[in-house]
């Protein structure tokens, strides 16, 4: 017999004082405010690392940009001390903003371009793709050699040859000689139910050498990155 629920996560407000008073540790807050100058005493530990190495630091998620304000701040304070800077993004962002408080200290944007039909994007992402398509013409507009497209493959998703051929279209109308084809990883799936999500319909297998082989024959007329 299972067990009931234990958490009424509709009640829920992730005020974090249900896991500080669990006597046995059995909730815990995943994750942890910083600022800044506590993410940079961090960041700053590894400068010589950087400087050998060519790295820097990766603004990732979640969506980075819906902390506009706060990457704002500390992508200004990394450029400052001389750190190389990446974000990664769906593309979901509101332009003004992101240029005016991101942009310019950005040495590297991948951006994520998952499907091309509309549609298929509302459904399998909750919004159609216009926006990220226009971010994406716009950044290619003012910074081109700072941008690398990602698109992950997911099995009998996004994986599909047609919509492969649509993206690689897309790209190669743009002028964008390069891009990243991502690995599809479904092993994070067994952690949403410990943390009161829903089981998401998406393929619980990786994609074979042979599929992979496939999806980079689409691109075979760009350079195919990864990092």
């Amino acid at each position: 017999m299972e067990l009931p629920e234990r958490i009424d996560r509709t009640r829920c407000d992730r005020c974090g004082k249900c896991a500080r008073a669990c006597p046995g540790h059995g909730l815990r807050e995943i994750g942890s405010f910083y600022e800044i100058e506590e993410i940079l005493e961090i960041v700053l530990r590894d400068k010589v690392y950087y400087e050998n190495s060519g790295g820097g630091v990766t603004l990732s998620g979640g969506e980075p940009t819906l902390y506009l304000d706060y990457i704002s701040t500390l992508l200004k304070e990394l450029k400052s001390l001389g750190i190389h800077t990446t974000i990664e993004t769906n593309g979901f962002f509101p332009w003004d903003q992101f240029k005016a408080k991101a942009l310019d200290w950005l040495d590297l944007i991948l951006f994520d371009i998952k499907l091309i039909d509309p549609e298929l994007h509302l459904k399998y992402t909750g919004s159609r793709n216009d926006v990220i398509l226009e971010n994406l013409s716009r950044v290619l507009r003012e910074r081109p050699d700072a941008v690398i497209p990602r698109v992950p493959l997911i099995p009998g998703i996004t994986s599909s040859t047609e919509n492969l051929q649509g993206i690689a279209a897309l790209l190669g109308d743009m002028g964008i000689r390069r891009c990243w084809l991502l690995p599809y990883n479904p092993m994070g799936f067994s952690k949403r139910k410990p943390i009161g999500k829903p089981v998401v319909e998406l393929p619980e297998r990786l994609l074979t050498k042979e599929e992979i082989n496939q999806a980079e024959g689409v691109f075979s007329r760009a350079e195919l990155v990864e990092m």
